[in-house]
């Protein structure tokens, strides 16, 4: 079963390059050009893995890091990728990955394979016979 990812993120070509980029490499994924319209689809959705964001939104939205924050208190589990500009990674410490502008969709793809794959074997797959 794909991931589900939620992406969000207020430059249209950017999201509509990376929504492509993901959704070519079979992976199950929603776009947002706001952080409240992510939010509520990180509230609704059934299930999400990764939640990827930038970090600034327009002013009166909450700001990618707190769209983080949000995220997790309600999916405490969720993997969170930020795409960021190099003077505010330092927002992002703690908080989740952060992959520096400009970056390409392949790059995104690349870091979210990594992402799940940390995520199967934090969780441990069983013993094989051999």
């Amino acid at each position: 079963m794909p991931a589900r990812i939620v992406l969000a993120h207020s430059d249209p070509q950017f999201l509509s390059d990376m929504l492509c980029g993901l959704r070519s490499s079979g992976y199950d994924v929603v776009g947002f050009p706001d952080s409240n319209a992510a939010l509520t689809a990180l509230e609704a959705a059934e299930r999400v893995e990764i939640l990827v964001t930038r970090v600034v939104f327009a002013q009166g939205t909450p700001h990618g890091v707190a769209l983080a924050r949000m995220a997790r208190i309600r999916r405490p589990g969720i993997k969170i990728l930020f795409i960021v500009r190099p003077e505010l990674v330092s927002h992002t410490e703690g908080v989740g990955t952060a992959l520096l502008i400009p970056v390409t969709a392949d790059e995104v793809v690349a870091k979210v394979i990594e992402m799940l794959s940390e995520t199967d074997r934090d969780a441990g797959a069983p013993p094989t016979d051999g």
